[in-house]
């Protein structure tokens, strides 16, 4: 049974879609993929214990079914590849990523990207990568929040003119949207009550709580 998270994200793959789960961890969404039945799935790790253990998780399968690569990001993502997935991670990180090899990226057509901080980071990198942002959804687990970004490759990718929260949550305004913000808005409170609080950490919160501010405004109270 896969978490509520990685549901979330099978849920955005299409039958036809050629899989490749990037820092797939213990296979869970390969193997969910694999039972519903995908073929020519990838799965990759960058360090040797956890390659390793993948292996083992997943040697039930072929490599015609799932094929498990110890890999640096997408340095030896296969050409037959339609769709990447890299979850678990931080924006920062699939950002660095996504950059190391342009060039593997040519015939993916749709991402599918989960970062569990700094979403920002990576909806201001789609646009130079030739990927519009086509869906957000935001997923909520045992009282944290997920993010889940998909883009599609255009021939002129439109350029995402509010990274910090999404363009596509300030127009779709799902009742998960206000709820993270109403919570990053009170945890700033929290901290902005704490007097030894450095200036310039205080000035930087109190102008992303005047932007939390105006966004929510128009749904719950805060």
């Amino acid at each position: 049974m896969l978490s509520l998270r990685l549901q979330a994200i099978a849920n955005l793959i299409k039958k036809d879609d050629v899989v490749a789960d990037i820092g797939s961890d213990h296979g869970l969404l390969v193997n969910y993929l694999a039972i519903k039945g995908h073929r020519a799935l990838y799965a990759s790790e960058n360090k040797k214990g956890p390659y390793n253990r993948l292996k083992s998780e997943l040697k039930a399968y072929k490599s015609d079914i799932i094929e498990i690569d110890l890999a640096d990001g997408l340095e030896n993502l296969p050409a037959r590849i339609n769709t990447v997935v890299i979850a678990g991670m931080g924006g920062e990180l699939i950002v660095s990523i996504l950059q190391a090899h342009p060039a593997k990226l040519v015939n993916v057509q749709k991402l599918i990207l989960a970062p569990h901080c700094n979403a920002k980071a990576v909806r201001e990198v789609l646009n130079a990568l030739n990927y519009s942002i086509s869906y957000e959804e935001i997923v909520v687990e045992k009282e944290v929040f997920y993010e889940i970004i998909v883009a599609e490759q255009k021939a002129i990718a439109t350029k995402e003119v509010n990274p910090y929260f999404g363009t596509y949550h300030l127009q779709a305004r799902s009742e998960n949207f206000i709820k993270m913000w109403t919570s990053v808005y009170n945890q700033n409170k929290r901290i902005l009550s704490n007097k030894k609080l450095p200036l310039s950490r205080k000035e930087e919160l109190l102008k992303e709580q005047e932007l939390i501010e105006k966004v929510i405004s128009e749904g719950e109270k805060v």
